[in-house]
């Protein structure tokens, strides 16, 4: 009989570690642009998920990087009117990548406190899929 109780209880507190555990790795969201930089790639995000003082309650994600799926249609659009003639001339100029877009966010699993945008870098410390570490994979809507 005590083992039943013991092992009941030893389920119980994994279960809330694990719970816990869950919160603590961040992979990915759905977020709003608040501002974005077209020359050095980067945005400021807000996550999407409503949870005002719960566990998914998150501010503005400062300088994300934006990887180049995200803005190339946007630079390839402007090459094309630039060097069109004709009704290609008349191309609307639709920006992907702008403040107001929804993009899908990833959190990396190492800190990018020193990433320069290529090539390799120095973690800067320990830390894990945190939520300093977003980067812009998607554009869902411009």
């Amino acid at each position: 009989m005590k083992e039943s109780k013991l092992q009941e209880t030893f389920h119980e507190l994994m279960e809330q570690h694990g719970n816990k555990a869950n919160y603590d790795i961040n992979v990915a969201n759905m977020a709003t642009v608040i501002s974005y930089d077209a020359k050095r790639h980067v945005a400021d995000v807000q996550p999407s998920v409503s949870d005002a003082g719960g566990q998914d309650d998150v501010g503005v994600i400062n300088e994300c990087p934006v990887l180049y799926p995200c803005y190339a249609v946007d630079e390839l659009r402007d090459e094309i009117i630039k060097l069109a003639d004709g009704n290609l001339k008349q191309l609307n100029k639709r920006e992907t990548m702008k403040v107001g877009a929804t993009v899908y966010i990833v959190f990396n699993d190492r800190d990018l406190d020193n990433f320069s945008g290529t090539g390799t870098y120095t973690k800067a410390s320990d830390r894990t899929h945190s939520v300093n570490d977003a980067v812009v994979v998607g554009v869902k809507e411009p």
